[in-house]
């Protein structure tokens, strides 16, 4: 399905969250011979910076395509719709912390060692500018949009939640800590790392302080397994 205005942002949406698919819906679509990735790369750049200031409705395509130093031609030939290059930023900002916990779901060494990886890397990523650029955005289209927000939330926190779950998981089948639900072992763990910090976050407007949240990693690690550790489970 079309978007009738290429970058019409209500009509786009319609159509992302009408499909069966979610938020693969709403993923640029496949195109039919290779775009140059360094022009993709400057359009996503771009429209982030420019959505994070204006929300999605404030910014029109020529905006993008001068700040890109593209044309407008080049924008349409991979998005169809602002949505559309929503997604793609997202995707792409969340593709690198997958990546990592995939990985860590499949190697092996002390769990105390892989958590602090992953979250430590999940610090690495939420202080960095783009990332806050990004979350000004979401925010802003959750209010017009909660339903494409929501797939936003899936294939981002939701998706790293349950990769969290399948290691916590894992290391419960082998033996390494006690569960009774890896899901809501999950959450209790990410509570430990980034609780505090989403009410700091409310009253500060300047950067996330790195040492701090850092700080937290390490200490939600020790908190969280000594609370699931087998000895105490079964004292």
């Amino acid at each position: 399905m079309t978007c009738p205005n290429p970058f019409d942002l209500i009509t786009c949406a319609q159509t992302a969250t009408s499909g069966p698919m979610g938020v693969e819906s709403v993923a640029p679509r496949s195109p039919g011979r290779p775009k140059d990735a360094e022009k993709l790369s400057a359009i996503l750049d771009a429209s982030m910076d420019l959505f994070a200031k204006r929300g999605l409705e404030g910014v029109p395509v020529e905006a993008i395509a001068a700040a890109a130093g593209v044309s407008k031609v080049t924008v349409y030939a991979n998005f169809k719709c602002k949505s559309e290059i929503l997604a793609a930023i997202v995707t792409r900002h969340n593709a690198k912390l997958g990546d990592l916990g995939a990985e860590i779901l499949r190697t092996d060494g002390p769990l105390a060692d892989r958590l602090a990886r992953l979250g430590h890397a999940l610090v690495d990523m939420i202080t960095e500018p783009s990332h806050r650029a990004l979350d000004i955005c979401l925010g802003q289209e959750a209010q017009r949009n909660p339903e494409l927000a929501r797939q936003f939330f899936d294939s981002g926190p939701g998706q790293l939640r349950k990769l969290i779950a399948q290691i916590l998981q894992a290391a419960a089948d082998a033996g390494e800590i006690k569960l009774d639900d890896a899901l809501s072992a999950s959450e209790d763990l990410l509570g430990l790392w980034l609780g505090f910090s989403i009410i700091e976050k409310r009253f500060q407007s300047g950067p996330p302080q790195i040492e701090r949240l850092s700080a937290r990693i390490d200490r939600g690690v020790e908190l969280f397994l000594r609370a699931h550790a087998v000895d105490a489970a079964t004292a």
